[in-house]
């Protein structure tokens, strides 16, 4: 700062001023720079906030990533490959070893083999061996069908469990709503009481809504809960992110007029057949080895029982799958019917009792109940939707070749990243 005596010349004293102008100017752009210079490293330093925010948090969990989840962490799958190699390498062993017939058998086998896969036969040529190589071939084609039908359960289970917390966290929301607006009416029903217009019982009816909507808040909050909770034994850690967007539940793979085609290839109904091909290799076994003709007699009865049930299920499928479709199709226009017709009744009904207690022609009691009934009915439209949504589950989720694929863990956290 520069000082300026009193007795100098006035025309002295404006040059003065007129010099340090430019300090007091350099100054100033000095001060707008330094606090521009911390404006930008404010805005930096949020965005590397949000950054790592958004790295830290998870990304939302989709059914096809969850149901891959699910397939990736059963231990079944590792324990059927494992039988799956050990009957197809036998088969192998025995069509090019050049071991003697005579020495092949159990005692030729690997134990865990014979164990594990349960053949005991002894073939006494060569013809025995191949039909044993063919039943062992047999063996695992069955233990690959009875994967793919644990693995198509672990698909539904797993898409049940998501779709539960899906919705059950929508119903949440709802009553999350719906307890605000009860505390937010209680706090105005108590002014208006205190101040004598509102009366005794109208005070509390809006205490018991109040109470009621914590009660069903708290019921909902343990459903959700427990949803989660399953959701996680099939996906692990990941069952705690959020959830992405619901996938198309109103198309299924299946044709009510093929069901029968369609359902040929159902895991249950290909399990009963590879047993049945098991059972024939059996008896080409013990033909081959020169077996009693009433121990051939009771392989081909067992043989003749496999396919008889094969047929039977595949009856009782076709018609368990046109039940299912009529199920799906009618809770399906449930929920239409409550989605587009009775929440938008019970939104107008609220509306025209809040006009009507406004006017003086309907009590708060009136108002209350109104909006349960509204609030009850946005409830039941998105339980309608879960019930119509489980049903597709099931449906969609029957056949293999409907089985979803998703990336594997490490594409989808590259995906995140």
């Amino acid at each position: 700062m520069l000082y300026v005596p009193s007795n100098y010349p006035s025309k002295f004293s404006s040059a003065l001023h007129r010099a340090k102008a430019p300090v007091d100017v350099l100054a100033s752009h000095r001060s707008s720079l330094h606090w521009r210079a911390i404006r930008i490293a404010l805005a930096l330093y949020a965005t590397a906030a949000l950054i790592e925010a958004a790295v830290a948090a998870p990304a939302p969990l989709a059914l096809t990533a969850a149901q891959q989840l699910a397939i990736e962490r059963s231990p079944q799958m590792a324990a059927y490959d494992s039988e799956i190699a050990a009957a197809r390498n036998t088969s192998l062993a025995l069509v090019r070893s050049p071991v003697p017939a005579t020495k092949l058998g159990v005692g030729y086998l690997p134990v865990e083999d014979v164990d594990r896969l349960g053949v005991v036969q002894q073939p006494t040529g060569v013809e025995g061996r191949q039909a044993l190589a063919e039943r062992y071939a047999r063996q695992g084609d069955l233990a690959a069908a009875q994967k793919t039908a644990t693995r198509v359960d672990i698909i539904r289970e797993t898409a049940l469990a998501w779709l539960d917390c899906y919705y059950i966290e929508r119903m949440t929301r709802i009553a999350a709503d719906q307890l605000k607006a009860a505390q937010v009416e209680l706090e105005g029903a108590e002014t208006t009481y205190w101040a004598g217009r509102l009366s005794q019982a109208d005070f509390y009816a809006a205490r018991s809504v109040l109470v009621m909507s914590e009660d069903k808040s708290s019921e909902l909050d343990h459903r959700a809960r427990n949803a989660r909770i399953t959701l996680t034994r099939w996906v692990g850690d990941e069952g705690d992110a959020p959830l992405a967007a619901l996938p198309n539940v109103d198309r299924i793979p299946l044709r009510s007029a093929a069901l029968e085609g369609d359902l040929a290839r159902h895991p249950e109904v290909v399990l009963l057949e590879k047993q049945e091909d098991v059972a024939a290799s059996d008896v080409r076994v013990a033909r081959a080895n020169g077996q009693l003709v009433p121990e051939i007699a009771l392989m081909l009865a067992r043989r003749d029982e496999a396919r008889a049930a094969r047929d039977e299920k595949l009856r009782a499928k076709v018609a368990e799958m046109r039940i299912m479709i009529d199920e799906w199709q009618h809770a399906r226009d449930r929920r239409d019917r409550h989605a587009r017709e009775l929440v938008p009744l019970a939104r107008e009904r609220t509306r025209a009792t809040l006009v009507a207690y406004r006017g003086g022609k309907a009590s708060l009691t009136d108002v209350l109940a109104a909006r349960r009934a509204e609030s009850e009915a946005q409830m039941q439209s998105v339980e309608m939707e879960r019930e119509a949504a489980r049903i597709w589950a099931r449906l969609d989720f029957a056949l293999p070749e409907t089985l979803p694929t998703a990336p594997s863990r490490s594409s989808r956290q590259e995906s995140a990243r």
